[in-house]
């Protein structure tokens, strides 16, 4: 009996071992978070803002479900003498929540030293024994950021404006900027609700004519200087907002083709219609010998042809303007005049 019970024991083991299905264990490697990717720094007067894509995937491809940080190492060495390079360490904690809903993590450097050279490499952390290869930014000179730009100005125009402000001659600690030369950046927002983004290149100069503005919308406009050290472009802190609105100022062109034929009842007065985009209207003006022009019609009329009655018998010169509807309702010069004879 214990013969067989042992017979059953060992042909029900051998099913169970037959029957799974094992599936070969994955090397350690491939189970790790891939790379921080998408790596880029961005200098301002304050320091360094390192950015970065958080991985979502393993090695093998498999969806990542979840991080314990990251670690950041920061690379310093001396641009001059004496040479050396030192090493730092940053640990970014990383809970599910953020795991779930960041996509791309900021890193803010304000400890950096004028006369080195910065480099980091970012290593995503999983585990123990289950870190990320690094990935690498480029490089980086720093120096202290130029001063602040002063006195800027801008100037509407028609569809135009017109910035300048003063050179920058000092850097952020005061020192003079002996030797050395600034370049310029202007920034414009449209609305205060939104960040100011660069409009330009870097400029030589210290003026800008910016024409890609419409009439009646208002700009804020601020300059930075920035600083060429190294290779590295260090920017200064941004001037002092200044907000405009370019108004249209051209008045159309005077309406031609100007008739004047009397009636018994009045005189009709037509001319050729304005070909103006931003026409609002047209006066109609009327003089007789030794009198002031008066104004017949003080809200522009639309269509090209006005009946006019006037007081009495007598001689009548006339004439039309074009208005636009600019908020400063420019008007144009007078057109050609017309005199005609008054019978009633």
């Amino acid at each position: 009996m214990k013969k067989l019970l042992l017979i059953f024991l060992l042909l029900t083991s051998f099913c169970l071992i037959a029957c799974g299905k094992k599936t070969p264990p994955k090397p350690p490697l491939a189970v790790r978070p891939e790379a921080p990717k998408n790596i880029s720094v961005t200098l301002h007067f304050w320091g360094a803002e390192l950015s970065f894509d958080i991985p979502r995937q393993k090695v093998d491809g498999e969806p990542l479900d979840g991080l314990e940080g990251v670690r950041i190492v920061r690379y310093e060495e001396s641009l001059f003498p004496p040479y050396y390079r030192h090493e730092k360490n940053f640990w970014i904690p990383f809970s599910s929540e953020m795991f779930k809903n960041l996509r791309r993590y900021h890193f803010n450097d304000r400890d950096l030293k004028e006369g080195y050279r910065y480099t980091y490499y970012i290593y995503a952390v999983r585990g123990w024994r289950c870190v990320s290869d690094p990935g690498q930014s480029k490089p980086f000179a720093w120096h202290v950021p130029p001063g602040q730009v002063k006195n800027l100005k801008a100037i509407p125009g028609d569809a135009v404006v017109v910035l300048s402000w003063a050179p920058v001659k000092n850097f952020m600690d005061q020192r003079p900027a002996k030797g050395s030369s600034f370049l310029y950046r202007v920034y414009r927002r449209k609305d205060q609700r939104v960040l100011p983004k660069p409009i330009t290149g870097l400029l030589n100069g210290t003026s800008f004519q910016d024409i890609a503005v419409v009439n009646g919308k208002s700009y804020g406009y601020s300059v930075a200087a920035v600083f060429n050290f190294m290779g590295s472009l260090i920017e200064g802190p941004k001037s002092e907002e200044v907000w405009v609105t370019p108004e249209d100022t051209s008045p159309p062109p005077p309406p031609e083709g100007l008739v004047a034929v009397p009636h018994q009842k009045g005189i009709l007065l037509y001319w050729r219609k304005s070909g103006a985009v931003d026409l609002l209207g047209y006066k109609v003006y009327r003089q007789r010998d030794g009198n002031k022009p008066v104004l017949l019609t003080p809200s522009p009329i639309s269509h090209p042809r006005f009946f006019d009655i006037p007081p009495a018998p007598g001689v009548y010169t006339y004439w039309v303007t074009a208005v636009d509807n600019s908020p400063r309702r420019n008007e144009s010069l007078p057109s050609e005049k017309e005199s005609v004879k008054y019978e009633p």
